[in-house]
């Protein structure tokens, strides 16, 4: 695989600085609830790390299309003292307005991130870091995952393991775990 296609080590350093903090939403712009597929989704999110300064890891994703005409989306994942476009008071803490999707309780920590990498054999194979399974101290995981064969980029956040829409090209494996 191209280490192109994989988190680089700022992405996998901005993740572990979530690792053992309450991680309890993601907020972005434009989020689309999606009943039907149990998800919801956004063009671009960001995680607050609690502490005395504005701190957040931001989630975004890089269109990419391979040989064979497959569109995938590269997680694209930086530590910011902004929440991406989002308006932000640094002053009071305040983010916003926007939109956030809960991903925990109150009261429960992160304890591990899953790097799941996606293989794709249609015309060609495709191999990529495509999603991010948080892993809570209650049991509970929340997966962040980016859409393939979609021109869309959004990035689709659903409770639970992380799950191939079309199993019969696309093969998931976590590459690894973040503790």
């Amino acid at each position: 695989m191209s280490a192109d296609n994989e988190l680089d080590t700022r992405a996998i350093s901005a993740l572990k600085a979530l690792i053992g903090k309450p991680v309890g939403a993601i907020y972005g712009r434009e989020v689309h609830a999606e009943p039907l597929r149990a998800s919801a989704s956004m063009p671009a999110g960001a995680l607050w790390i609690t502490g005395d300064r504005p701190d957040f890891v931001t989630v975004e994703t890089e269109w990419k299309t391979s040989k064979g005409d497959q569109d995938f989306h590269l997680l694209r994942i930086a530590r910011a003292a902004r929440p991406l476009e989002l308006p932000f008071n640094a002053r009071t803490g305040a983010v916003g307005p926007c939109s956030l999707i809960e991903m925990s309780m109150p009261g429960t920590t992160l304890t591990a991130i899953d790097v799941v990498q996606m293989t794709a054999e249609l015309d060609d194979t495709v191999v990529y870091d495509h999603a991010l399974t948080f892993r809570f101290d209650d049991g509970t995981a929340v997966t962040l995952s980016t859409e393939h064969d979609s021109i869309l980029g959004a990035l689709i956040v659903r409770g639970g393991e992380a799950k191939a829409t079309e199993p019969d090209f696309e093969t998931l494996k976590t590459r690894m775990t973040l503790k």
